[in-house]
Order: structure tokens, then C-alpha cells, then sequence
């Protein structure tokens, strides 16, 4: 795991004190690491009939500074590219933490049309709930690997995605 999402998994762990999830009023942004922030987000997760939706709270530069698009407010499913089922996989990572109120840890790589060496993504993926029962926030951090490239303009050569890393977190 890269260190700057093992050292947000290792901050989270220790608000949860004796609950299966810390609660956002723990998350002070101050005690978080300066050089993680560019790759963190916060999401609301709004559910909807029974279902988690996840809305942009507060979004790290990493995400947006190439498109110039800041999508605070808006939902996943408006924002993200669905090139090679990427939506879809990002969407189901985070309604498979809310269902487990547990961390994930994902990685997956793209294949890039032209490139020998593929896009990696690695993220961490921390449920907050005021409950201890609900998610309703989420903590995520992502890490974009591509030589060379903006993120944006990896995705553009982007032909296959595949996933390498699915682990349930304690």
C-alpha cells in the first residue's frame, strides 16, 4: 500500500477508538499529513430507497486542477469517466464499504492504447458514520501512477481496466 493511504488508514483506525467507524466531528483535517491531502475527497453518501449515493464534499486538486472542473456538490455519477467500466467500479467499491461499514483498500490499473507501462490507481476507502451504525460520510484517497502523462490524458489512451487489489480493511 502506498504510504500516504496507509498513514490516512492509520489515522482513521485510531478515531474509531471502540466503534466499527470513527464519526466525522473525529476527523480533524489539521492531525492529517500535508502531502496526502491533494489526494483526498470527502463524500456525503445520501441514501436513496435503501441505496448509497455518494456526493462530492470536498474533492483533493489531484482529482480536478487538469479538467478545471471542481465538482464539489455533485454526484459520482455525474462527475466520474465511464471509460472501460471505471464509474461502475469506483461506485461499487464505495457502496460495498457502506454495505460492510468496514475500510477497503482497491488498486486497478489501466492498460493505455500506445504505452508499455499501465495507469495505476490505488485508493483507500474509510466509512464515518454519526451512528456507529450508518455510513454517511466517506474518507477516501487516491494515488494516480502514470509516467508522463496527466491523469486526463492517460484516460483519453485508456483501453482496459483491471483490478489487482480488493481487500476488506480492519
Amino acid at each position: 500500500m502506498d504510504q500516504r493511504l496507509d498513514a490516512l488508514h492509520r489515522y482513521w483506525a485510531g478515531k474509531r477508538r471502540d466503534r466499527r467507524m470513527p464519526a466525522r466531528c473525529d476527523i480533524d483535517p489539521v492531525e492529517i499529513p500535508g502531502d496526502i491531502w491533494p489526494h483526498i475527497m470527502l463524500l456525503d453518501v445520501v441514501w436513496d430507497d435503501g441505496a448509497p449515493r455518494f456526493r462530492y464534499r470536498r474533492v483533493g486538486d489531484v482529482f480536478w486542477r487538469g479538467t478545471g472542473r471542481e465538482p464539489t456538490g455533485l454526484f459520482i455519477n455525474d462527475v466520474l469517466p465511464q471509460t472501460a467500466g471505471y464509474r461502475r467500479y469506483v461506485v461499487g467499491i464505495y457502496e460495498e464499504m457502506a454495505w460492510r461499514q468496514r475500510a477497503m483498500y482497491t488498486e486497478n490499473v489501466f492498460s493505455l492504447e500506445g504505452r508499455d507501462t499501465p495507469m495505476s490507481v490505488k485508493r483507500i476507502s474509510l466509512p464515518l458514520s454519526n451512528d456507529d451504525a450508518t455510513v454517511n460520510m466517506v474518507l477516501a484517497a487516491h494515488v494516480f501512477e502514470h509516467k508522463n502523462l496527466t491523469r486526463e490524458a492517460a484516460f483519453a489512451l485508456v483501453l482496459a481496466m483491471t483490478e489487482r487489489a480488493r481487500v476488506v480493511l480492519d
